[in-house]
């Protein structure tokens, strides 16, 4: 991404062919090099501010996944202290089918995997990624991950998984590890948090 010092300095090199060329204008109108060199800066500068805007927006998005995974690991720490064991949610065919599954357990406390009497939601609703589709359970689009590998079906850990678009700080400081090979895993930009440890993370 160009630098600050360089947007300044185009900026500059514009207002100043602007000028000049107003000055020329006043006397001989606007030729087609001038019009043409015009055209060039303002494409330039379109470009850097997008590069800006695209960048800006890919880190909101990350610090929206680290913030939603921050809260349902506090839904999951209340749903564990009433039930003793954390979610075990049936598979789907998807993952994103997955997550709504495990969404569904936090909302309403239906397909748990257990019983969950007296169910009080640890959380009103909970995220999905922020380009997750909601109208379709496709992993074409990107999904949040929730499981726990088969060896670990009693409740005492889970893993949550997203890959972030960027090198947050995060990184530096969650879970590494495989997390099943189809999703990316728990390495690179890969952001795991979760509880326990199981054969297979």
């Amino acid at each position: 991404m160009v630098d600050q010092k360089y947007r300044h300095h185009l900026l500059l090199h514009f207002k100043k062919a602007i000028f000049d060329m107003q000055q020329k204008k006043l006397k001989s109108g606007f030729t087609l090099i001038e019009l043409l060199v015009v055209i060039a800066i303002i494409g330039i500068l379109s470009s850097v501010v997008l590069a800006s805007l695209n960048s800006a927006r890919m880190k909101a998005r990350d610090t929206k996944r680290i913030a939603d995974f921050r809260q349902i690991q506090t839904a999951l720490e209340l749903f564990y202290n009433q039930y003793g064991k954390y979610p075990l949610t049936a598979g789907a065919p998807t993952w994103d089918g997955h997550w709504q599954f495990f969404s569904t357990c936090l909302e309403t406390g239906a397909g748990c995997g257990f019983a969950t009497p007296g169910f009080q939601s640890p959380i009103s609703k909970v995220s999905q990624d922020p380009l997750d589709d909601p109208a379709t359970l496709s992993d074409s689009d990107p999904t949040y991950y929730y499981a726990y590998p088969s060896g670990c079906s009693t409740g005492d850990s889970y893993r949550l998984a997203v890959p972030l678009e960027t090198n947050n700080p995060a990184l530096q400081g969650d879970l590494n590890g495989s997390f099943y090979n189809n999703n990316g895993g728990c390495n690179g930009q890969g952001y795991c948090v979760g509880v326990g440890t199981c054969a297979g993370w």
